[in-house]
């Protein structure tokens, strides 16, 4: 069988994460019919840069570059007096606010127990003096008749005088009490009137406590946040994979945002490569494909097209002259479906093997 190659030189666009410069894409034919597209390029992976949440120290330090590490395996530990400083003031603040409120909920329920306990007795009260007054009245009023009905008997003779006297005072004694009853009564309704009052006072109270709630909410938000800060001193690996660069030594100061280390999960690495224009059409997602590196000539890793741009790159410039425009670009990711024994680190130059949908369809006629 003899093959036909011919090669094309792309130059890459602009530099992402571990990205190549320069990209060579080889296009080989077998009787006419395109097979394979070949693209070299650099292995990539998805970098996490761990940085500190707010000013501190590095008191510590567990791992170096190249270490490979698990998930929640600690890396650093930061320190700052000032911020332990400002979690035990909030954990006071917290802690006052909280004996304030247990008092204030103390007293309350005393003082509903009370108002209703005081207004209890002045409704009962109230109830007493309404009858006494009822009785009075009645008492009243039957003194009346009698001293009228008397009054026209002394002046038939036929009681004494001594006896329509005895009735009279009796009368205005009647009176006297019903004037009585009716202040007591009084007396009664200003006692319920005043004993109402507690509840306007209870619901100032509980104004107060809510308030103060509220107050608690924001003090335990404020603990929160100061203690997350703490919290963060412990720097642990987010996920499992390979330290690949270390930004801090031990006894510098960080400030917040100040990266620390950056990570790879060279589980989930990739090679991104550019294919020129005419040929984009032959890529679809999912596509296998294989790598080839230095290091390891004789073996290939299995890929898949992953990502394929949605905007094409000029290279080496924009231009739009017709003989100039199969230097337009799309960049294209394959990702690695094995890395064993983690062989692979991104930086290492590669060649990516994508089989074309043609050479399929023309493998497989039906």
């Amino acid at each position: 069988m003899v093959l036909a190659k011919r090669y094309v030189w792309l130059l890459g666009g602009g530099v992402i994460g571990i990205a190549v410069l320069a990209v060579l894409v080889l296009l080989v034919t077998d009787n006419g019919n395109d097979t394979q597209l070949i693209a070299s390029g650099r292995i990539e992976g998805r970098l996490t840069t761990l940085s500190a949440k707010s000013p501190a120290d590095v008191d510590e330090i567990f791992i170096d570059e190249g270490m490979y590490v698990e998930r929640g395996q600690p890396l650093a530990r930061l320190d700052n007096p000032t911020q332990r400083a400002r979690v035990n003031a909030a954990g006071e603040q917290l802690a006052s606010l909280r004996r304030k409120q247990e008092g204030l909920t103390i007293e309350l329920a005393a003082l509903e127990r009370q108002a209703a306990l005081q207004i209890e007795q002045a409704k009962v009260a109230l109830t007493e003096a309404k009858s006494r007054v009822a009785r009075a009245k009645a008492d009243y009023a039957q003194a009346e008749r009698d001293l009228e009905r008397y009054q026209k008997l002394a002046q038939t003779n036929v009681v004494s005088q001594q006896r329509l006297e005895e009735v009279r005072l009796r009368e205005t004694m009647s009176f006297e009490g019903l004037k009585e009853t009716e202040a007591v009564q009084n007396r009664a309704q200003k006692a319920l009137q005043l004993a109402a009052l507690q509840n306007d006072f209870i619901a100032a109270k509980r104004a107060e406590l809510a308030a103060l709630v509220n107050e608690i909410g924001r003090a335990e938000a404020v603990l929160a946040e100061q203690s997350s800060y703490v919290e963060a001193f412990d720097i642990d690996s987010p996920l499992a994979g390979t330290i690949l660069a270390r930004m801090i030594e031990t006894g510098e100061r960080v400030n917040a945002g100040t990266p620390l280390f950056t990570l790879v999960d060279l589980d989930k690495l990739y090679v991104k490569v550019y294919i020129p224009e005419p040929d984009i059409g032959k890529i679809t997602l999912g596509q296998p494909a294989r790598i080839r590196v230095d290091s390891h000539p004789d073996q290939l890793f299995k890929a898949k097209v992953s990502k394929i741009a949605q905007q094409a790159e000029f290279t080496p410039k924009n231009v739009e002259t017709r003989e100039e425009r199969v230097k337009l670009v799309f960049a294209i990711e394959l990702s690695l479906s094995e890395n064993p024994q983690g062989i692979l680190k991104p930086g290492m130059p590669a060649d990516g093997i994508i089989e074309l949908a043609t050479a399929r369809t023309d493998e497989n006629p039906n």
